[in-house]
């Protein structure tokens, strides 16, 4: 079984003669990411920088963090607002709130891995060469075994459906804020579908 090390290096890592392309990662999805010439061994050094060493503790943090600051949100526009229910905008507003906090933290998160691999980039040749993003999906799909994908896949069937339920609730009590669920729930099916699909795709090949 692929495990993260493995996803995140067939990712930011295109084989190319005589070494790799490497694509620097902590860039926002609207610039142009710098691509560099790598070796193996400044591949092993990059690698050591990016990966998590705890990668199961590192997933554990973040989603406790996301969670904290919707907490956060919540809160904080209840105490705001005074309302003991939240109203259609309060929703919108938590939403923008969450929103707000989670680009801040990437943007230090960004900017602190940034630091740490700055000396090592210094060492590197750049190239003109690209990975796209749809080569990164494409090769983090490859790198996962059959099994992640199906445990992927049910995680976001999970998901969808819980969100699909939280819609039919808010509808129901005629709130629009079942619309922000909705979306949700097209969002994990979306992945759902991707996932199996690529699963079926390995199948059927030879």
């Amino acid at each position: 079984m692929a495990n993260t090390r493995t996803q995140i290096a067939a990712a930011l890592f295109q084989p190319v003669p005589g070494g790799y392309v490497y694509r620097e990662p902590y860039r926002w999805p609207f610039g142009q990411a710098p691509h560099y010439l790598v070796n193996d061994e400044q591949k092993a050094a990059l690698l050591a920088i990016i990966v998590p060493k705890r990668p199961v503790l590192w997933q554990v943090v973040l989603w406790s963090a996301l969670c904290l600051m919707v907490a956060v949100a919540c809160v904080g526009l209840c105490l705001y607002t005074g309302h003991d229910t939240p109203r259609a905008l309060d929703t919108l507003d938590m939403v923008v709130l969450t929103v707000a906090q989670v680009i801040v933290a990437i943007a230090i998160l960004f900017w602190w891995k940034r630091r740490k691999v700055r000396p090592l980039l210094a060492t590197l040749t750049p190239t003109d060469l690209r990975i796209t993003r749809g080569e990164m999906r494409a090769s983090v799909t490859n790198a996962m075994s059959s099994k992640q994908l199906v445990i992927t896949g049910v995680c976001n069937v999970i998901a969808s459906a819980a969100m699909l339920v939280n819609a039919a609730l808010q509808f129901a009590w005629g709130k629009p804020a079942g619309l922000l669920w909705l979306v949700g729930t097209c969002m994990f099916g979306g992945l759902a579908w991707y996932y199996f699909k690529q699963l079926v795709s390995r199948a059927e090949m030879p």
